[in-house]
Parts: structure tokens; sequence; C-alpha cells
């Protein structure tokens, strides 16, 4: 309950008062969607032991889907949501660090194009998983396959863990999410309200989620865990900005508090 200071300011400040809210609703939604991700990691890590698993071929991955399969579904629908989610905490991310007097620059329209589409390329990744892959899994551990037909579903899962890894993990992640990433980083620089420092902190997570770009098969380069750590930093990116958001009004607004003069 806010005390008669608080009340009375907000009452005389409505506008105030609806942007202290509004910071604090993207500041909540930013660390839900932090914390969101763990959901998956631990029902898929435990059950299927993921993503190690993802290095093994089908005839180790899809028995195993089926052995598992309700922490399969659980797991892999708990990531299809944290996916879909990326969307409205960017949205509402990059809104927040724009400021009411910027909400109609391009650069936040585009930042939030990014997000959408890469909400939508991880999410028809994942969806492999959910659809394409337990299909796959009952013909393979059908006792009466052949082994042409088993040939043929190894070839299959080949290419659909291709074609949904590309979209989800090379569309979704290494381009259009660092490429949002560096659209609020600008938003960072260019704004009076918030500490620039993050914006550069914003590049280096752009930066090296960009490099995951060089795994493509048409490249080649093996770049080892930087997937995995360039999500971390995306991550920890996210987490230090809503902790910031939670925690600390706008600069501006602070220095604008100020200057106010004080009643005797």
């Amino acid at each position: 309950m806010p005390n008669g200071d608080e009340a009375n300011q907000q009452l005389a400040h409505p506008a105030t008062a609806g942007a202290d809210v509004s910071r604090k609703a993207t500041a909540t939604l930013i660390l839900v969607f932090f914390f969101l991700i763990f959901l998956p990691l631990s029902i898929l890590g435990t059950s299927i032991d993921w993503p190690e698993n993802l290095s093994e071929d089908a005839a180790y991955n899809l028995p195993l889907l089926l052995d598992e399969r309700p922490s399969v579904f659980w797991g892999y629908f708990m990531y299809l949501i944290y996916s879909i989610s990326f969307y409205p905490m960017a949205y509402m991310m990059g809104r927040l660090v724009a400021g009411p007097s910027n909400l109609h620059s391009p650069l936040l329209h585009i930042g939030s194009n990014f997000a959408a589409l890469s909400s939508l390329s991880r999410s028809i990744g994942l969806s492999r998983w959910l659809m394409g892959m337990p299909t796959l899994a009952r013909i393979y551990t059908d006792p009466d396959a052949s082994e042409a037909t088993l040939a043929a579903v190894s070839v299959s899962y080949d290419m659909l863990n291709a074609w949904g890894g590309g979209i989800g993990e090379i569309l979704g992640v290494s381009i259009f999410a660092s490429l949002w990433v560096v659209c609020i980083s600008l938003l960072f620089i260019g704004s009076q309200d918030w500490p620039s420092w993050l914006g550069y902190a914003g590049f280096v997570v752009a930066v090296d989620l960009a490099l995951n770009l060089l795994e493509m098969d048409i490249l080649g380069i093996d770049m080892g865990a930087n997937l995995l750590i360039s999500v971390i930093l995306l991550h920890l990116w996210l987490l230090m900005a809503g902790l910031l958001f939670l925690r600390l009004p706008c600069l501006n607004c602070m220095q604008k508090k100020a200057k106010e003069p004080t009643a005797e």
C-alpha cells in the first residue's frame, strides 16, 4: 500500500503513476520470461538429457521420445510457451526503453517486427518435437518396420532436425533475436531515461548471437558451446534490464523529481 505522500504524488501526477505501473509490469514480464526457460530445461533435462541428446542420432532419440512421452510433451510445450512469450516481453521492453515521447520511432517498430519474427521462427522450429518427431518415432519403433523403412526414417529425422533447427536457431535466435537486441541497444544508448551501458552490453550479446551463423551447414564452422553461451548472455542481459526497471525509476524522472520544490 502506498503511504500518504506517495498517494498524493500519484493523484497529482497521474501520468507518472501510470508510467510507474507500466515500468513495473514490463520488468515483471521480463523476469517471468527469464525464469520460464528453467521449466523446459528441468523437465527435458531430467527426462531425455536435453540438450545433450540433440547430438545423438535417430536410433537413440526416437525410441527415447516414446519412452518419455509425457515429459517430452510438457517440456517442449513449455518451451513453446516460452518462445511465444518472447514477443510480448520484447514489445513491452522496447516501448519502455523508447519512452512515451518516442513511441513512433521507426527503430522501435523495426525492433518489434524482429521480435515477432524471432518468436514465430522459434515456435515453428520447436513444433517439430510436438508434431513431426512423434510420428517418426512410432514408425521407427514399429516391430514390423523394414531396414529400408528405418533408413528412410533416419534420413527424415536428420532433415527435419536440420530444417527445424535452422528456422529456430539460425533465423529465430542468431538473426532475428540478435537484430532485436541491436534495436533495443540503440534505444538504450539514445535514451536520456536509462543507462547507456545496457546498450553497449547489448551489442556484445547481439554479436555473440550472430556468431552462431558460422555453424550453418554451408559454412560448417564448429562454434562449440557458443550457442549456449550466447543464450546465457542474452538472458543475463534481460535479467539486468528487468531488475533495473523494477528497482530504478527512469533517470530523467528522478532528475525531474529532484528539481521539484519540496513542501515545507
